[in-house]
């Protein structure tokens, strides 16, 4: 999560702000920063969840292989959390859908002004 807060979400603000001006365009129109916000807020929430379920997985895998009064081995205690593997699957593909968007706002059209 702090690599994704310090430097993914710099580089993508400084491509949001830089995109438009290479497009030849003062600023990006509504439609495409409404895109924008959208695709911040899915890929900031996916990133979120994606954490806490690999934070329980780790939890629980330490638990299962060396804590409890059975160890198990690796592979059994991986099939063991293999749930929150999938539930961060599904967070990786809403992190995707915000990317999508991301790219896409790059090229809606919709009421910008040219630049000078």
């Amino acid at each position: 999560m702090a690599f994704y807060g310090a430097y993914a979400m710099v580089n993508l603000m400084m491509i949001s702000y830089a995109m438009p001006i290479l497009r030849g365009r003062a600023a990006n129109s509504n439609k495409s920063q409404v895109l924008e916000m959208w695709s911040f807020w899915l890929m900031t929430t996916a990133i979120v969840f994606i954490t806490l379920f690999l934070t329980a997985a780790g939890i629980l895998q330490v638990w299962l292989q060396r804590v409890s009064d059975t160890p198990l081995p690796f592979m059994v205690a991986q099939d063991k959390i293999s749930l929150f593997y999938w539930m961060r699957e599904w967070a990786g593909v809403v992190f995707l859908i915000g990317l999508i968007l991301y790219i896409v706002s790059f090229f809606a059209g919709g009421d910008e002004e040219k630049a000078a």
